[in-house]
């Protein structure tokens, strides 16, 4: 096991190795689980913030302290994880940072636009992540890719009701998703990069780092929720934790186009069992949305039959 040598900071496993080999079987099982994590935090968050009117606020608060429990469990006691690190390292801080406001920008709009919709604009980041990827990772930006990028937009038109021309539905919060989209983007992009040097358990732990600290000033003028609800973000935090290791992990045995194909069934789950539990709906206009960014994000994932 390979280990650090220049003193700069505790040493711990290499993982570099494990980065830089594709095992489809074991991304694929650590995107599954990630999916069902992240499924079952979307509908809670939802629940809390429309039914109980939990501030989305608690529930990042929650999701931060929760996860870096989780990262101190699991990852702590085999040295895989440098919390100096996930707080001072470069690429770390911006991992960190960003994937705070894309996960604000996303538990605001879910009690708003509804677990379905949110999640749908938001999963576009698969289409701004291959953008993305060209110049830093350098990927191929093939024809297929731009086809999908546009049949993705063109379902952001329907979902978000701008088909008709009126500007008066494209609210602030379709604004904020779609912002969220851009930054989980980024996130993608930079994690990939972070898997060839870092641990899991670093990655991790950056983003919960920020995240807390980003909720904390706003939980503070909020009330505290009640013993129920308490339970209930814990539930959410511990699911959300789940979600995010399984794609973190996932993307370390998987190339960006693939472990995004496993992430492109979420808004799937999310719309069919948001209907089912939920009661949420969908106009005919936004069902041809759905299936337009579906559609689009899989043209942009999917790179050939092999």
């Amino acid at each position: 096991m390979g280990q650090r040598t220049d003193g700069k900071w505790p040493t711990m496993p290499n993982h570099s190795a494990d980065s830089h080999r594709i095992d489809l079987r074991r991304g694929s099982l650590w995107m599954l689980g990630s999916l069902v994590g992240f499924t079952v935090m979307a509908l809670l968050i939802k629940h809390l913030g429309a039914a109980r009117g939990v501030s989305a606020w608690w529930a990042l608060l929650f999701r931060a302290g929760v996860g870096l429990g989780l990262v101190w469990l699991l990852y702590a006691p085999r040295g895989q994880v440098s919390f100096k690190r996930a707080l001072t390292g470069r690429m770390l801080v911006s991992r960190g940072v960003m994937g705070a406001f894309g996960t604000a920008a996303y538990y605001i709009t879910l009690p708003i636009l509804g677990a379905g919709k949110a999640t749908l604009i938001g999963n576009t980041w698969v289409i701004w992540a291959a953008l993305l990827a060209v110049p830093i990772l350098g990927e191929t930006l093939t024809l297929r890719k731009v086809a999908g990028m546009i049949l993705a937009v063109a379902g952001i038109v329907f979902i978000t009701g701008l088909q008709g021309g009126d500007l008066s539905l494209f609210g602030k919060f379709e604004v904020m998703a779609i912002a969220g989209a851009f930054i989980s983007a980024g996130v993608v992009v930079v994690i990939r990069q972070l898997t060839r040097t870092e641990t899991s358990g670093t990655i991790f732990a950056s983003q919960c780092i920020y995240t807390g600290l980003l909720a904390l000033p706003f939980c503070v003028t909020t009330s505290v929720p009640g013993l129920m609800d308490l339970g209930l973000l814990i539930l959410a935090a511990v699911m959300a934790a789940w979600g995010q290791i399984g794609m973190t992990e996932g993307f370390r045995y998987l190339p960006v186009s693939i472990g995004g194909a496993f992430q492109i069934l979420l808004p799937l789950c999310i719309t069919v069992f948001g209907w089912l539990f939920l009661a949420e709906t969908f106009t005919q206009a936004q069902v041809i949305g759905a299936l337009l960014i579906l559609a689009g994000c899989y043209g942009v994932i999917v790179q050939s039959k092999r």
